[in-house]
Parts: structure tokens; C-alpha cells; sequence
């Protein structure tokens, strides 16, 4: 079954399906600028010591600030190393885009061994963050992607999201491109991992009315409230967090691929929620995607994994 909702790679970047060229895929999905490190000066024209702008050259928005150490790694050089693990594994280029002007890129490519859970396959992804923001270090990350609904499954082991696999904006930065290879090997470890889970979620029944109690905790981020708190609820607040619990209980049951059975049903409806439905107007769909990979968004699902398998302990 093809999926009806639409991924946040392709809503934020490019396709590239078909592709196999670096050049086009910088050129396509407009990662083919340089990045310049020029002084900073004051109103009054002094340079400011130990300060620097980070711009793009070809229409000078500026990316961020840095210090004397920051060296700046253009996309094609960081790109390069990514695009030789591509072709040695015989892997293929997904997707790619811009976020805020430059201050992040990232290209994804999809790995073989896709695997299944239950009737669902999903496709296995590592892609690569490369950031002129002064701040990040560019990273890899792995995750999986459900087909069936194109919910991002990102790599839920906690001390490989903390650390990530990053290369720094250094003088040295050239030495640590071998990570490339090593971010490759280790996608097929967290995916792997993630297999385990998801068969380990998928053997334990969950009802309705323990789906709603579940989806409740989701939603107060899975704190008790005192009688205090609960008596200072408004009404307005109440039916809020009912119609999210409804909306919930409702993906459980019948969101894409579900059949409201089990915990993986409602691992699949956190999912979807997060990915699909809890979207605000004018949010930023590239840091959505990025958030997806190593922020807020993975932090919900990796607490969803872990409360849901403290369920089954218990």
C-alpha cells in the first residue's frame, strides 16, 4: 500500500529518486553555494577582535557567527565523502534540501535490507547534516522510514542521539570524513535494534480503554497531576486534552497500516500524530524534519518507546 500522507523530506527538500550524481544532486536541490568567514565590525566601523559573520557568497545572507578557529567546510567537500559511501554500498539517494537559507543542508539515501513488522516494511536511511551556523557540528543520523504512512522512525538508542556521529568545523576537520563510512555501519546496528523493538511492541496486546489511558499520559507528558493541579484545570483545558486523547485513541485504531491491537499500534499512532497531525500553521517545515532527526520530535518518540516497554516489564 503506497502511503497517503506525504513524508517531511519531501515536503522539505527535494526528491531525488533516480539520482546518482552528487553534482545534481547539489545542483537540484541547491546545496551548490560556498560559504564565506568575514569580520564583524560595530556601528562605528571598529572590527570587532575574535568575531567573525558567516555568509553565503552568492546572495550574502548571513548564517550565523563564529571564532578564529571555526574553518568552514563547503558543501560539496563535506558531501563528497557521504556520496563514496553511497556508491560503495550500493545505496540510493532519497532526498535533499535547505533549511533556513543555508544554515543547514542535509542529504538522506536509503540502504537495502528493508524489513517488516507485522504486514509494514520499512526502509532503512542514513543522511547526512551539514550546518554553516556556527554552532552544530555536521552530523550523521539513522533512521527508518515506515512506508506505509512515511512516519520517521529515527534512532531511538539515547547515547547515539546525544553524541551523534559529528565532524566539527575544525583545521582538522578533514581527519574524521572516515566517520562517513562508520555512520553507515552503525545505521545497520540502530536499525537492527529498532527491528527488535518494534517485534518486541508488536507481541503485546493493548485495548481501547488502556490506549485512552495511555494517550492521556502522552499528552501531560506522562506526569501525574496533584489535586491541586487538577482542580486549577479549566474546563477550556479539559476538552482540549480530550479531543487530543480522542484524536489518538482514533490513529490506534484506524490510522494508516493500524489495527488497534497492540503497542505497536499506539507506538504507530504516536508516530503519525507527531509526523502528520500535531502540525501548526506557519511552522517551518525543514526544522520540523531536522527536529525529527535530533531534536524534540525524537525525544517524544523515544520516551513513547521506553514508557510503552516499561508497560510490558510491568
Amino acid at each position: 500500500m503506497i502511503s497517503k500522507l506525504t513524508s517531511l523530506d519531501e515536503r522539505a527538500g527535494v526528491d531525488l529518486t533516480g539520482e546518482d550524481n552528487l553534482d545534481n544532486v547539489l545542483e537540484r536541490a541547491e546545496l551548490n553555494y560556498d560559504v564565506e568567514k568575514v569580520p564583524i565590525h560595530t556601528p562605528e566601523g571598529e572590527v570587532v577582535k575574535n568575531r567573525y559573520l558567516l555568509r553565503r557568497e552568492d546572495n550574502k545572507f548571513v548564517l550565523g557567527t563564529c571564532g578564529p578557529r571555526y574553518t568552514i567546510v563547503d558543501n560539496k567537500n563535506m558531501f563528497e565523502p557521504f556520496d563514496s559511501i553511497v556508491q560503495k554500498c550500493d545505496a540510493v539517494y532519497e532526498s535533499a534540501g535547505v533549511v533556513s537559507h543555508g544554515k543547514a543542508n542535509w542529504v538522506s539515501a536509503r540502504l537495502g535490507d528493508e524489513f517488516t513488522v507485522r504486514d509494514d516494511k520499512f526502509q532503512r536511511r542514513v543522511i547526512m547534516l551539514v550546518y554553516h551556523n556556527g554552532m552544530q557540528r555536521n552530523s550523521y543520523f539513522s533512521y527508518n522510514n515506515r512506508v506505509i504512512c512515511n512516519n520517521m522512525m529515527a534512532s531511538l538508542n539515547a547515547q547515539s542521539r546525544k553524541n551523534g556521529i559529528g565532524i566539527k568545523h575544525t583545521p582538522k576537520w578533514e581527519e574524521n570524513l572516515e566517520l562517513a563510512a562508520q555512520a553507515f555501519s552503525e545505521s545497520i546496528t540502530e536499525s537492527n535494534r529498532f527491528r527488535t523493538n518494534m517485534m518486541k511492541l508488536e507481541g503485546v496486546k493493548m485495548t481501547t480503554s488502556q490506549a485512552a489511558k495511555f494517550a492521556k499520559k502522552f499528552f501531560l507528558n506522562f506526569k501525574e497531576l496533584d489535586k491541586k493541579q487538577k482542580k486549577e484545570q479549566t474546563e477550556r483545558s479539559k476538552t482540549r486534552l480530550k479531543n487530543r486523547v480522542d484524536e489518538l485513541v482514533s490513529l490506534f485504531e484506524e490510522g494508516m497500516g493500524n489495527q488497534g491491537k497492540t503497542h505497536y499500534d499506539m507506538f504507530n499512532a504516536v508516530t503519525e500524530y507527531l509526523d502528520h497531525h500535531s502540525v501548526k500553521k506557519n511552522t517551518n517545515t525543514g526544522n520540523r524534519f531536522l527536529g525529527n532527526l535530533s531534536g524534540m520530535q525524537v525525544n517524544k518518540k523515544r520516551r513513547v518507546l521506553n514508557e510503552l516497554n516499561n508497560l510490558i516489564v510491568a
